[in-house]
């Protein structure tokens, strides 16, 4: 837009645009931005954002936090408007990034395309970490920093902005998308204590640059969660977050699950959030829909987005000739529940996967995964993790 937005914003008078000499991302235009503002209360919108005729109410505590504007949906190319709804930003330990449900106003995290928060406040707190690059992890490291470090993150019902969600991102990466896991890398290195190994087993680029520690120096906010006395990570999820369930720190196995007879890998399909068949496909070593953990609770699990576990179909009881696998939301939520008879399994010596309940074991025989009566001499029946 260039000239022709200077022009534009002209004759709005308290508007002016500010631009960096080269690009370099959301975070650094923020950085920017904020130091040229002059106000008492820094407001962070999106471009495809757009503020709505209510009330900002944005509440100075002496506490701090940062206030998250509720988002209405606007779906293009028609560019109508759905209905306001009240959301909850929570997370997950891979993408690691949002995902929203109906919510009260205190949230775990907040998008970081529409928020406003206290000059001074944001200032104390870090502002941002100003070697993260481009765009990614950037609210989430703010999400962590302002709850583990005495603030707090809100969603304000009566404040609402029009977001626009689109169906592919319109922006490149300069230095490709391994920036954003650079900026998790970042985050985890900094703010989540031993919980980040959860992060790395489901991200293997991230888990390299923190090998290898090409994330940057990050002894600036190492200091920074000293200065501020900073709870850890385990406070975070008992008092934040305390309905979610937390993968084991250190579970049995974990990664992907390889097929002696096919050589190929249990993979849970595209779009499968559960009542769907398994599939087999080529092993990538990527994680994704080929992740799985093998917990201390004996259930194989696939914590990627939600809590899934592969389970005995209906109709796949002791005395049948066989029947389906499946995967569903995981019944154990922890002590003094237990895991259902359907979805514990055991790793045998022999390499089957083997069901107790029903007696039969998973094989890969077939169009879809399946259980079969146990055949240590049927390839297609021995499996191990890699």
């Amino acid at each position: 837009l260039k000239e022709e937005l200077d022009l534009y914003v002209r004759q709005l008078q308290i508007v002016r645009v500010v631009r960096q000499e080269q690009r370099k991302g959301l975070i650094t235009a923020r950085l920017l931005g904020a130091s040229m503002a002059s106000g008492e209360v820094l407001t962070f919108l999106d471009a495809h954002c757009e503020y709505l005729a209510s009330p900002l109410n944005v509440h100075r505590q002496p506490r701090g936090g940062t206030k998250e504007q509720s988002p209405e949906m606007l779906t293009t190319p028609t560019w109508h408007m759905e209905s306001p709804k009240l959301l909850l930003f929570h997370l997950d330990f891979n993408p690691f990034f949002p995902l929203l449900y109906p919510s009260p106003p205190r949230s775990p995290t907040f998008a970081g395309g529409l928020f406003a928060i206290s000059r001074s406040y944001f200032e104390h707190i870090g502002s941002y970490d100003d070697q993260m690059e481009i765009w990614g992890g950037e609210n989430v490291e703010m999400s962590f920093r302002v709850w583990q470090c005495g603030g707090q993150v809100e969603i304000i019902p009566c404040s609402v902005v029009g977001h626009v969600f689109r169906s592919k991102s319109p922006h490149t990466f300069p230095k490709g998308t391994q920036v954003i896991s650079r900026n998790l890398v970042r985050l985890a290195e900094v703010w989540m204590d031993d919980y980040k190994e959860i992060f790395y087993r489901r991200n293997q680029q991230a888990a390299q640059m923190a090998r290898e520690k090409t994330y940057g120096d990050i002894t600036d906010r190492l200091k920074l969660r000293e200065q501020l006395h900073c709870k850890n990570f385990t406070w975070y999820l008992q008092n934040i977050y305390p309905e979610m369930s937390i993968p084991d720190l250190s579970p049995a196995f974990y990664g992907a699950i390889k097929n002696e007879g096919t050589k190929s890998c249990l993979d849970v399909g595209e779009n499968n959030h559960g009542g769907k068949p398994l599939i087999m496909y080529p092993c990538h070593g990527m994680g994704g829909n080929q992740y799985f953990e093998y917990t201390n609770q004996r259930e194989l699990r696939h914590n990627i987005g939600k809590e899934l576990c592969l389970r005995v179909g209906s109709g796949s009881g002791s005395g049948a000739g066989s029947g389906s696998a499946e995967l569903g939301e995981c019944q154990y939520r922890g002590k003094p529940g237990r895991v259902p008879a359907s979805e514990e399994w055991d790793l045998t010596q022999d390499r089957l996967i083997k069901n107790p309940g029903s007696g039969m074991c998973l094989t890969a025989r077939g169009k879809h995964p399946a259980m079969a009566p146990c055949d240590l001499a049927d390839p297609n029946q021995l499996w191990s993790f890699t």
